[in-house]
């Protein structure tokens, strides 16, 4: 059934003109936003930098209702939703950082005031509150961003994303989906079909992840930090420098800046306006290269990045693919280039993926002392919330930092326990003494915290049995107080141990989704353990044939592993110029065909076939139909 549309004389290049100010579409663009009006499930694989907003924000301006966008990454949903409303498009976005009423407000703005996107995290598809609402919303749409989420053979699996078959169950039958990715190998996108219940009819879109502007490179080295400096003096410009640790983003970025460069660093455990100013300093290049991690760059679209440099290696070809991706945007020429140290690198990679996957007794006393630390018996605990600073507790009970986050990651794929970091956490209050004394505590001169204790009253129910989130903000605006003053009266009540109050802040946690287990009933399914342990070895595999391969294309490699049939050598890779045949076809000897037309404006094969006497006529006629396919001619 096709999506109901606003208008059936508008086009979507007319809305692309109008709101984007495009005359035409990228290569795939045009299609799968067609799959998605006449309401096909649709499945598209585009790479970095292809333009997949596109694909889902154009018929979400022609179709009524809004389109829910399901994406795990809430700096896309603010650049994003920030750059739509600039364009005059009403969108907003939703993630569990954000306090209950700032949630309701949204909300009631998407029903009555003709929203168009509605960007929300995976994990709010499990909040009552959010899917009670939905019932009152026209859904035009749903789209899943980042979709290789979902599937236990992705790089990157993440539990909520399974809530997302469910939510489909709540809409109506006719609701078509949009699955978007960078980076899926066959398996992925099979599972992706099947766990997103897509409906007979179903369409399946995939763009070349060939990436016409990026060279890569791997280069031996001994000194990392010393070959990263030659090539930053080597190439200007703009450039990301991946490490996998915290505190070598902050000594590398100095270490760089002590070399004449201007460099920043940038890690997760940043506090949020800090990690803004960084990044808007990095976008407006007032801040030239940015030392970070993984972190750093998702959904960021900075189009003049001309070096991506990664001194280790990831765990997998897909995160190696979508970091790399990153430079080159403007096809410009642009590289990507991995510095590694032989046999030394190998056992770092190999020793980080065990880590990954301790084994299960390792797993259950870490589940065992997580009860410990928080003081929480068994069979209780279940939806309990604690503030966890992972460092402090391998210091008490002596694990490994990187042992403790892979048995999180473990626990938490297997439905025990939620490790939240860098989760933004609501204030939350309750009543600690009787309801009655409440009317016989303060004399005449101190109405305000009568005035206070009355508000909270009406405005949150249940504040006696259980603790509710409270938005101090909503309240003193209510009160007619500052932020400053009403922090002072909520201390106070708490002080006199009228109330409970723990303020709100960013920080690490433990969320419990059930109660406390006793270790010996703990069970890992083996599709989300042993099988996924296979994956990440082939992954790591594929990612050391990438490195110490010595002849063909890296290029040529990677598109094979992504399940690309006959793709062509690069010639811009380091294996491409040191070794590549004169005679044979490449992309490069493709962009130079491009140019000989563009400079000629010739219509014959025979006359390009004189001009490039290297290539057969078949040669030719297969650069022309790429050529065509890309829209490049």
């Amino acid at each position: 059934m096709r999506c109901q549309l606003i208008s059936h004389d508008v086009t979507p290049l007319d809305v692309l003109k109008q709101y984007w100010g495009y005359d035409s579409f990228r290569p795939m663009q045009e299609e799968v936003i067609d799959s998605v009006l006449q309401g096909h499930d649709t499945l598209a694989l585009m790479p970095t930098g292809g333009g997949k907003s596109i694909t889902f924000q154009v018929p979400a301006m022609m179709c009524e209702g809004v389109a829910i966008v399901i994406t795990p990454l809430v700096a896309l949903m603010k650049d994003q939703v920030d750059q739509l409303r600039h364009q005059r498009i009403r969108a907003a976005y939703l993630h569990s950082g954000q306090k209950r009423s700032e949630m309701l407000n949204i909300l009631d703005n998407v029903l009555l005031s003709d929203y168009k996107l509605l960007y929300v995290s995976p994990e709010r598809l499990n909040n009552k509150l959010f899917l009670r609402r939905l019932h009152a919303l026209r859904v035009s749409f749903v789209v899943v961003d980042e979709c290789h989420c979902i599937s236990q053979w992705g790089y990157d699996f993440r539990p909520d994303y399974l809530r997302i078959k469910d939510f489909r169950k709540i809409l109506p039958t006719h609701t078509p989906i949009l699955a978007l990715t960078a980076t899926a190998t066959i398996e992925v996108v099979e599972d992706v079909q099947q766990l997103l219940t897509f409906r007979a009819g179903h369409k399946f879109f995939k763009r070349s992840f060939y990436r016409p502007a990026l060279s890569y490179v791997v280069r031996p080295t001994a000194d990392k930090l010393r070959e990263t400096v030659h090539i930053l003096r080597s190439v200007p410009g703009s450039a990301l420098v991946y490490l996998q640790s915290r505190k070598k983003t902050y000594e590398w970025a100095n270490f760089l800046n002590e070399m004449g460069l201007q460099a920043d660093y940038f890690h997760a455990g940043l506090p949020p306006e800090v990690k803004a100013q960084k990044q808007e300093a990095w976008q407006s290049g007032a801040t030239r290269i940015m030392v970070c991690t993984n972190a750093f760059g998702m959904g960021i679209n900075k189009r003049d990045v001309r070096v991506v440099i990664h001194p280790t290696a990831p765990l997998a070809p897909e995160s190696y693919y979508q970091e790399a991706g990153r430079a080159g945007r403007d096809n410009h020429r642009s590289y990507a280039v991995l510095l590694y140290t032989p046999e030394t690198d190998e056992r770092i990679l190999l020793r980080k993926l065990e880590n990954k996957y301790p084994p299960r007794d390792l797993i259950l006393r870490v589940y065992d002392a997580l009860g410990n630390y928080f003081q929480l018996g068994v069979e209780l605990g279940e939806g309990a919330l604690f503030e966890f600073n992972v460092f402090h507790f391998c210091g008490v009970f002596h694990f490994p930092v990187q042992v403790v986050l892979s048995a999180l990651a473990i626990l938490s794929i297997s439905g025990y326990v939620e490790y939240l970091e860098d989760h933004s956490m609501a204030s939350r209050l309750k009543f600690i003494v009787p309801r009655n004394e409440l009317y016989h505590l303060f004399a005449d001169d101190e109405r305000h915290y009568d005035d206070l204790i009355e508000l909270l009253l009406r405005q949150y129910p249940g504040l006696f049995s259980d603790y509710s989130y409270i938005d101090e903000g909503q309240l003193a605006k209510a009160l007619g107080y500052t932020p400053e003053q009403l922090s002072t009266l909520l201390k106070n009540l708490r002080r006199w141990h009228i109330i409970d109050y723990i303020p709100g802040k960013r920080s690490n946690y433990i969320l419990y989704k059930m109660q406390r287990q006793p270790t010996h009933k703990l069970k890992f399914p083996a599709h989300l353990y042993k099988d996924r342990v296979k994956g990440d070895k082939k992954r790591l595999g594929a990612m050391l044939d990438y490195i110490h391969t010595r002849s063909g294309c890296r290029v040529e490699l990677l598109m094979k592993y992504f399940g690309e049939e006959h793709p062509l050598p690069c010639g811009y890779c380091d294996l491409c110029l040191s070794g590549i045949e004169g005679n044979k076809l490449t992309y490069r000897l493709v962009d130079e065909i491009e140019a000989y037309l563009k400079e000629h404006n010739i219509q014959r094969v025979d006359e390009l076939t004189r001009a490039f006497p290297q290539l057969s006529q078949n040669d030719i006629i297969t650069a022309l139909d790429h050529l065509e396919r890309e829209r490049r001619l």
